[in-house]
């Protein structure tokens, strides 16, 4: 018996031993890729640190440090997984003052107001006192619409720290955008000592810059035409920052103008984010012709890649040089482009009546944009810019049908179907909502009532119409929807009695006040009925309900 207990416990030990051997070993792990990382931060080794983090995680998923270097790489580089990443780090330290600021940041960015409230909402009482918290609180309150909010925020930041000039700027900034004219005043003089005496560059030069807009909008030339020029005197003067002291040139008819014009275009033929910035400021101010004659003076290797190239055939597009455009954009493959070069040829094609050849160029421009959203998003901008109705009806089913995500477009096509009275469309549009997200209310809705209208009875109209009222049975379109269907089911009173619980704006609906004046028919009251359907046929209407609205009024 000894010797079995003297077993059992070496084997005990043994095993105690081997599992602080193999604990001592993650740590030593997990520390060793936290050192590379920290390594090949230092260095500006993005690839290697990302490496290392995944593998220190890999040790420890808990590694907050691991997540913190991730999320800011992430950020960094622009990622979407940056917010997430933010989250993460802010769920392991949650009472990280500066990693919630960093997730409301972030959050901000991405337009998330509600996840950055709730960021700022978890610092402590006393963090929240701090002028870093409060200049946060007050940029998240100017991005949702609270203005004041925002300026109260400011003037508490700026009175915990007066020397700090981006609080001052912020205050005058939205001050400026007021509508009292005593604080719009006291904002304009700060914005001119900040833009005079502040040792901040950048906080300078924006202040500059919000005088130049200010000046503007109230046409003091002079003003605008000052302190535009000490902002391009800056050392850190953009290039949009010229291109303001162009339009404040152009305005006040300097000659100045012209040698300023030449050498920003000088300096934009040099860097294809400046040539973009420099062809839209001349579209913008409706100089396509000089756009177009500067991007003709470019060398031919600029001139036949994008952007010049792009901008070269939309510059010909608003000239109408249909065999211009067709000659440009053949000229050369324009990579990730490549789909908006056949668009644009496809274009100048139908300009000049060559149908056959336009429909083969814009097939191939719609096939290589196939399973790209954002190319998809282009083309349908061009075809409906270009007035061509088929074409962007059949993109945005085919954004619909693959890519659910896209509701704008769904709503577009909705619209679009409205109004070219395609009913059935309509149904096929509906009932793909309802498939995908049987919860959503408004979808069956709509469902119902264009089956009723097209009598497709194997949709359940009558099913769909009662599910919805019983859900919600104080929504004014979900109540006639509902009320049409007891109509059609021969329950009249029962129909009116719904219809009567309207209220009177939601009658001012075309739609709603035929249906309305459908039941009244039915009812017996002829003449408030033909009051209801009268209204109706003013407004814009589905074929089969018009037909409808018409009939029921014909007969009164």
């Amino acid at each position: 018996m000894r010797k079995i207990i003297v077993i059992l416990v070496s084997c005990t030990v043994l095993l105690l031993l081997g599992y602080c051997g193999y604990r001592a070993y993650e740590v030593w792990k997990q520390g060793h890729w936290m050192t590379l990382a920290v390594q090949y931060a230092d260095k500006n080794d993005t690839q290697n640190e990302l490496i290392a983090l995944k593998q220190a995680l890999q040790a420890n998923p808990r590694n907050v440090e691991a997540y913190r270097m991730t999320a800011n790489l992430a950020a960094a580089a622009g990622s979407p997984n940056a917010l997430s990443l933010r989250e993460k780090v802010v769920e392991l330290d949650p009472g990280s003052f500066d990693d919630r600021l960093a997730l409301a940041e972030t959050a901000m960015l991405a337009s998330d107001y509600n996840t950055a409230s709730n960021a700022l909402a978890g610092v402590s009482l006393s963090d929240k006192k701090t002028a870093t918290y409060l200049d946060l609180a007050g940029e998240l309150a100017t991005a949702s619409g609270d203005p004041g909010e925002a300026e109260a925020d400011f003037a508490e930041a700026s009175r915990v720290d007066p020397s700090n000039p981006i609080s001052q700027f912020s205050l005058a900034f939205i001050e400026l955008r007021g509508t009292n004219a005593l604080d719009m005043d006291e904002a304009r003089v700060n914005l001119k000592r900040i833009s005079m005496n502040c040792t901040n560059a950048f906080v300078r030069s924006q202040a500059q810059r919000t005088l130049v807009y200010d000046a503007l909008r109230n046409q003091d030339y002079k003003t605008a035409f000052s302190f535009s020029k000490d902002l391009v005197q800056q050392p850190n003067a953009s290039f949009p920052d010229k291109l303001l002291r162009l339009e404040v040139l152009k305005i006040a008819n300097s000659d100045e103008y012209n040698p300023a014009l030449a050498a920003c275009q000088e300096e934009a033929s040099k860097n294809t984010t400046k040539l973009t910035q420099m062809t839209f400021w001349l579209m913008e101010h409706k100089q396509s012709d000089q756009a177009l004659l500067w991007l003709q003076s470019l060398p031919p290797d600029i001139q036949t890649n994008p952007p010049a190239a792009v901008f070269l055939v939309q510059c010909q597009i608003l000239q109408q040089q249909w065999n211009a455009v067709q000659k440009t954009a053949s000229k050369e493959n324009w990579g990730n482009m490549e789909f908006m070069r056949h668009a644009y040829i496809a274009y100048a094609m139908r300009q000049q009546g060559s149908t056959a050849s336009s429909r083969a160029e814009w097939d191939i421009a719609v096939s290589d944009a196939q399973g790209r959203l954002d190319k998809m998003n282009t083309l349908v901008g061009s075809a409906a810019q270009w007035n061509w109705a088929d074409e962007t009806q059949q993109l945005l089913w085919s954004i619909v049908q693959n890519f659910p995500q896209a509701q704008w477009a769904q709503e577009a096509l909705e619209g679009i179907l409205y109004r070219h009275g395609s009913t059935r469309p309509l149904m096929q549009l509906f009932s793909m909502q309802v498939n995908r997200k049987p919860s959503d209310l408004a979808a069956k809705n709509n469902l119902a009532i264009v089956a009723m209208l097209l009598r497709a009875q194997e949709i359940n109209p009558y099913g769909l119409a009662q599910e919805v009222y019983q859900k919600e049975p104080t929504n004014s379109f979900y109540q006639c929807t509902y009320a049409f269907s007891l109509h059609l089911q021969g329950k009249n009173a029962d129909a009116l009695k719904i219809m009567q619980q309207l209220p009177p704006k939601t009658l001012e609906n075309s739609s709603t006040a035929g249906y309305y004046g459908v039941v009244l028919k039915a009812a017996g009251d002829n003449d408030q009925a033909g009051v209801y359907l009268k209204r109706s046929l003013k407004g814009q209407l589905l074929p089969e309900e018009r037909a409808l609205f018409q009939q029921a009024l014909a007969g009164l």
